[in-house]
């Protein structure tokens, strides 16, 4: 049984018991729910004040995460940037310099090909990094396109320079263990047959009748017949201005327009035109004017031999006697 609840009567001066109405127990309720209400939203201000809510907690880590990307970005920019730098400098110091090219000029480097389309965005500190991380990355493209350019220009003269060095005349037309001796130099000499000074355009390499002369590069044979004091003769056109002869010959393994490669064999040594002895007279032109052979011939010639050669090569010529061209 609920016990009874009493008040005081001041009027009747005596304890009353307390009876409730529906209005009084509607009143207690109202006040009950008007306070948990209070306390309720009170609760829910404090929480959304100080907890954020889970949409702001992903959105903070999305930012940590884009500013720690933007710092790794910048940072690659930077790596790229000084890894181009050095292929430049390489580019223009080293390669262009072994294939005698000309630098690049470091303004084309610098600017590249025009410039990036106006990007309009709103006047911000984050705004203004952003812009300049755009025109870096944009100038670097532009180096790096002008990069490959001059790549592809390397690559064209890399394959003009290997095609004339396997035309260049660069050995030896003997085998070494056939030649017996270098018998005549280069310049100024005593001819044997004539008994003249004259120049000599070329060298003369002793070797046995019949011995194997090569071709010493690539290039077309443009001339094997005849040749008044030349005998028989082979002259092989190896462009870029080269050209080498070879005469004295018995006879012939090439004919006119026939395409040769350095080492093939092109004849024999003999002893046909103005000669005494059986040997090869051999010569090398550059654009038109004789050139001294064993300034070609420095891989089978050993440099006590090359450098004795260079010193005997006269300079005066006696003045009893007369001077002329040869003509083998």
């Amino acid at each position: 049984m609920a016990r009874m609840r009493y008040h005081y009567n001041p009027e009747t001066c005596q304890y009353e018991p307390i009876i409730h109405t529906g209005r009084h127990f509607l009143n207690q309720t109202g006040r009950f729910i008007l306070i948990c209400l209070i306390l309720a939203f009170g609760g829910l201000a404090y929480y959304l004040t100080h907890y954020p809510s889970l949409d702001e907690n992903q959105l903070t880590r999305e930012n940590h995460e884009l500013k720690w990307q933007w710092g790794e970005l910048q940072n690659e920019i930077r790596h790229v940037s000084n890894q181009l730098r050095v292929l430049e400098h390489d580019d223009d110091d080293h390669y262009r310099v072994l294939l005698a090219m000309n630098p690049l000029d470091p303004s084309m480097r610098l600017a590249g090909a025009g410039g990036h389309a106006p990007v309009l965005l709103p006047a911000d500190e984050s705004v203004s990094e952003i812009l300049g991380a755009y025109d870096s990355l944009f100038r670097l493209g532009n180096r790096i396109e002008v990069h490959e350019q001059s790549l592809k220009e390397l690559e064209k003269e890399v394959a003009v320079k290997e095609r004339q060095l396997s035309t260049r005349p660069a050995m030896q037309p003997i085998d070494n263990r056939q030649l017996t001796r270098f018998n005549s130099i280069f310049g100024m000499r005593l001819h044997p047959v004539y008994r003249d000074w004259r120049n000599h355009n070329g060298l003369d390499l002793t070797a046995p009748q019949g011995t194997p002369v090569y071709a010493t590069g690539d290039g077309i044979v443009s001339f094997a017949a005849y040749n008044g004091g030349y005998g028989n003769v082979v002259y092989i056109n190896h462009g870029f201005g080269f050209e080498s002869r070879y005469g004295h010959l018995s006879k012939f393994n090439t004919q006119p327009g026939q395409q040769v490669k350095r080492g093939d064999l092109i004849g024999f040594v003999g002893s046909t035109g103005v000669s005494t002895t059986p040997h090869l007279h051999y010569e090398v032109l550059y654009h038109g004017k004789y050139v001294n052979p064993i300034n070609f011939m420095y891989r089978d010639v050993k440099q006590e031999e090359y450098n004795k050669l260079i010193r005997k090569a006269p300079t005066v010529i006696p003045d009893n006697k007369s001077s002329g061209v040869e003509k083998q």
